[in-house]
């Protein structure tokens, strides 16, 4: 029979999806798993969002929305830059997306054509590379480096600016929960502005941070576009819904966009969203979980003298270094899982290169559960020394 597939088709799996396809196996057979895999939450969507979505669920039609989200929910996300940033950010510059992914996908399709170069930090978000891949835009990769948080910096940058067209940026990153300096960003907003350079400004974890907030690219470059979403500070995953923010001529193009490839974004998903914004103490008594857990985490590799690791300053990943033990990521994390129960991600997912030197740790579950995974992982790595 022959190949039907595309070439552009032809993209690697999702480790942390694979991994976490392996520990549901594991646990379908009664193991007792401890997840540490993907990047979620381990909070439920917050109450009263649900009981909102329970009082509104036989009284409000779910048929089709505008293409780019609903009016109401618009203006919540542009009230929510005011609130969080004292940026004004128009409801017209505002596009809902179905979550995060088809926001990526749909600025891509926007602004760059195929064989367009668009740079992006190693380690990075694998999704994304193999969306732009999907895509036939040619990724030109900026090796990070430790001592810049693996972020990009304006040396790096100066390099390929005559050859790029874009740069997607993650601050704070996946998986490294890296923060890129403010006067960095500063530097990098203008250089693009000067050069013409479109950037995607990843900015999902905005809210989960564990020191100073985050700052938005669009203080210091309102050409940039901005990825946001409900999944990671707002606890809503599963409810696939994110936003777009950018000029309004690249907001009307997505609008084209996604009137054909989405027709509009999860409706009922809206409806609740629009509550979202009404509670903002509830979601910050997480993150403060979050830096329990990581705070632990860190602590607990530390003790086994693992000490080279991203600084997590935002976001809930801990990518940590493991070489002095293995140097393949991939059968480190398999053998954790079915000897120890404890689920993690390979390095090899974020940096082909040089992942199967590190492993990913995602501490966004109860205390509870991360304080038994960091037991698990101690003990089984001080059995095997």
């Amino acid at each position: 029979m022959n190949d039907i597939n595309s070439k552009r088709s032809n993209i690697l799996p999702f480790l942390a999806m694979d991994m976490l396809t392996r520990a549901n196996n594991l646990k379908s057979k009664g193991e007792d798993i401890i997840h540490m895999d993907v990047g979620e939450p381990g909070f439920n969507t917050p109450t009263h969002i649900l009981k909102y979505a329970k009082s509104i669920i036989d009284k409000k039609k779910v048929g089709y929305t505008e293409s780019i989200g609903i009016p109401e929910l618009r203006n919540k996300i542009s009230e929510h830059y005011k609130y969080r940033y004292q940026q004004k950010v128009e409801p017209d510059g505002v596009a809902v997306t179905a979550g995060a992914s088809g926001a990526f996908v749909l600025a891509l399709l926007a602004v760059f054509d195929p064989g367009d170069k668009v740079a992006i930090m190693t380690p990075y978000y694998p999704a994304y590379v193999n969306a732009l891949k999907a895509l036939n835009i040619d990724i030109v990769f900026i090796q990070g480096e430790s001592k810049n948080s693996y972020q990009p910096t304006l040396d790096k940058l100066e390099t390929i600016k005559n050859t790029i067209k874009g740069i997607v940026m993650a601050s704070p990153a996946n998986p490294t929960g890296s923060i890129i300096k403010k006067s960095e960003l500063k530097k990098i907003a203008k250089w693009s502005k000067v050069n013409k350079i479109t950037i995607i400004s990843d900015e999902i974890y905005h809210g989960v941070e564990y020191g100073k907030p985050s700052d938005t690219i669009l203080r210091y470059n309102k050409d940039a576009i901005v990825i946001n979403s409900f999944s990671k500070y707002f606890n809503m995953t599963g409810w696939r819904l994110g936003w777009i923010i950018a000029t309004k001529n690249i907001i009307n193009t997505v609008e084209r966009l996604s009137m054909s490839l989405f027709l509009c974004p999860p409706t009922f998903s809206q409806l609740i969203a629009i509550k979202a914004f009404d509670n903002y103490d509830v979601l910050n008594k997480n993150v403060l979980i979050y830096k329990k857990n990581r705070d632990l985490l860190i602590n607990s590799f530390e003790d086994m003298g693992f000490s080279e690791y991203a600084p997590p300053d935002g976001a809930f990943y801990l990518y940590i270094d493991v070489s002095n033990i293995t140097d393949d990521s991939k059968e480190f994390a398999i053998k954790l899982l079915k000897e120890a129960g404890v689920s993690s991600t390979p390095g090899k997912d974020f940096d082909y290169n040089l992942g199967s030197r590190f492993i990913r740790f995602s501490y966004g579950g109860s205390h509870q559960e991360v304080f038994e995974g960091a037991k698990r992982i101690k003990n089984w790595i001080q059995t095997k020394n």
